[in-house]
């Protein structure tokens, strides 16, 4: 296995401890999707602060990935993609904290206030003005994390990467069909809310694309080299 290929693994690893950081936080009974959900009270408070840890360990192991996937695209496609590949950069290492922002922080707070004697107006209070605050910034971020779906989308479906044109599937697009059926097969279940945690599956594919590719690139080198070698 070469340094991309390891890198590129470590970025689907990392997509998995995403799913399972976002199932620790939807996986409840009774889960809406609600902003601010009275039911956080009845969810152990471990499982929003692990959900957090996991979503650093994911960013962590995503971040190698990233270059090994830059790598592939500047291998491959034109200066536009390439350019795309940086913005994509700055979503890829601010996932830790999206995880955070988005999944953890409000049930943590929420929580955290109402134990400690606080009321459930109070908490509700606390947690809007985190959403106020910290919306614009969170939809910036996606908005840059969007970019690595679209390069991946452009550069299977253009065939620079001489890979199947399917492979656009495995991607955020395919992570998103697996989700709608998880959620009407789950439905009403405790874990329906798991639907949520198939985006992260969508990143953990997308890095399964470069993985793909650098493999079928290294087999190519090797049978090159052979030959090369016969001629000789």
């Amino acid at each position: 296995m070469n340094k991309h290929q390891f890198r590129s693994l470590l970025g689907v690893i990392g997509g998995a401890f995403f799913m399972a950081g976002d199932c620790l936080i939807y996986c409840y009974k009774g889960n809406t999707g609600a902003e601010i959900d009275p039911l956080w009270l009845d969810v152990a408070m471990w499982r929003f602060i692990l959900s957090a840890v996991f979503g650093f360990i994911g960013m962590a192991l995503m971040i190698p990935a990233y270059f090994s996937f830059k790598k592939m695209i500047d291998d491959t496609c034109g200066g536009l993609l390439r350019l795309f590949t940086i913005f994509m950069g700055v979503g890829v290492v601010s996932t830790g904290y999206l995880h955070f922002a988005l999944g953890s922080l409000s049930p943590i707070t929420y929580k955290s206030i109402i134990e400690s004697g606080g009321s459930v107006e109070m908490a509700t209070a606390v947690c809007k003005q985190w959403s106020e605050i910290l919306t614009p910034i969170n939809l910036i971020l996606i908005l840059f994390l969007c970019f690595e779906y679209l390069v991946h989308f452009i550069a299977t479906v253009s065939g620079k990467l001489k890979l199947s044109r399917v492979m656009c599937l495995v991607g955020i697009l395919g992570a998103f069909a697996i989700g709608m059926v998880w959620k009407l097969i789950f439905k009403g279940t405790a874990v329906e809310g798991a639907y949520g945690a198939f985006e992260s599956m969508g990143e953990a594919l997308t890095f399964l694309t470069a993985f793909i590719y650098w493999t079928k690139n290294k087999e190519s080198k090797m049978k090159f080299c052979v030959f090369d070698i016969l001629g000789e």
